[in-house]
């Protein structure tokens, strides 16, 4: 029996929902490869951040509210986290 795929408000380190909030994200202004195009390895993907030019235009907010982003926060845990559809 194949397995289901986790919800989108599962927490990704402690994969419970029990203890997570919908929350507004603060991310980044920029991301490293768009300030150090230089020094970023290509087809690198940070995992434990996320800068405003990776994320959808359709998901960000007018300025300056670009930075908020919706997202969840797990309580137990302590991490703040997204789904995947923000990205691009």
């Amino acid at each position: 029996m194949p397995s289901s795929p986790p919800a989108a408000n599962t927490c990704p380190r402690c994969h419970s929902d029990a203890q997570v909030k919908a929350k507004l994200v603060l991310i980044g202004r920029a991301s490293p490869r768009l300030l150090f195009p230089d020094e970023e390895r290509a087809g690198y993907r940070r995992r434990d951040q996320l800068a405003i030019d990776e994320c959808s235009t359709e998901n960000l907010q007018k300025a300056p509210l670009q930075q908020f982003v919706p997202g969840f926060y797990c309580h137990a845990c302590g991490v703040g986290f997204v789904t995947n559809s923000i990205l691009k």
